[in-house]
């Protein structure tokens, strides 16, 4: 039976694609990647493997099933605010519905390649995330100035010397100061979308977020 699945290793590393079970290696893709599996796996290797396209087979011991609401944000070509680039993110329900769009964004300006290094202005890595608290989100007079007074925490699956991430808005995106963009969380950049978020993290409790390059 054919299903979706999402790229995760254990780490920031990309997942190898090989032509045949144990085969030759033909290309790697990041984590976060979205997959269509087909048929049934094959144990080789002490691996099982599965096909995910024509001629092309990866170790299902690196692929995550995810179910319930989840919200999915994919890299682009876009650049908003002086040079933030976009991501495109879609919210779907529990049912596997896409409910709305929005956008995010994340790092600085000039920092906007995702970086495991602890403490850079970057994206955090592509990857698999859970939300801390499924449909809390925190609203504060404290997180007004950098944060546009709402915070969701979010934890990546995998081992990253990245931390204190989460999901906000940022008032400063189309501002041009210093603060534009995000210090490794990720941000709406519109008020608009700011509250299609949250009322999504509230409403449908998504317990996963997805970091797609794309």
């Amino acid at each position: 039976m054919d299903y979706i699945a999402y790229v995760q290793t254990k780490d920031v590393d990309s997942l190898t694609v090989r032509n045949a079970p144990l085969g030759e290696k033909i290309e790697f893709i990041s984590n976060g990647t979205e997959v269509k599996v087909q048929g049934e796996p094959v144990s080789k290797g002490n691996w099982n493997w599965v096909k995910i396209g024509t001629n092309r087979w990866v170790a299902s011991e690196f692929l995550k099933v995810v179910k319930g609401a989840r919200v999915v944000a994919t890299r682009t070509d876009e650049t908003i605010a002086g040079g933030l680039r976009v991501y495109k993110t879609i919210l779907i329900d529990s049912n596997g519905k896409i409910v709305n769009k929005v956008r995010l964004i994340s790092g600085r300006a000039n920092y906007q390649t995702p970086s495991n290094v602890a403490d850079s202005l970057t994206p955090p890595p592509f990857g698999i995330y859970t939300f801390d608290a499924p449909g809390w989100v925190y609203e504060g007079k404290d997180l007004k100035t950098q944060f546009g007074g709402v915070w969701s925490p979010i934890t990546p699956i995998f081992k990253t010397n990245r931390s204190e991430i989460g999901i906000h808005y940022d008032p400063s995106a189309f501002k041009g100061n210093y603060n534009a963009g995000t210090v490794g969380c990720f941000a709406t950049p519109t008020v608009k979308e700011k509250d299609i978020m949250t009322n999504f993290i509230r409403s449908q409790k998504p317990k996963h977020f997805i970091f797609n390059e794309g």
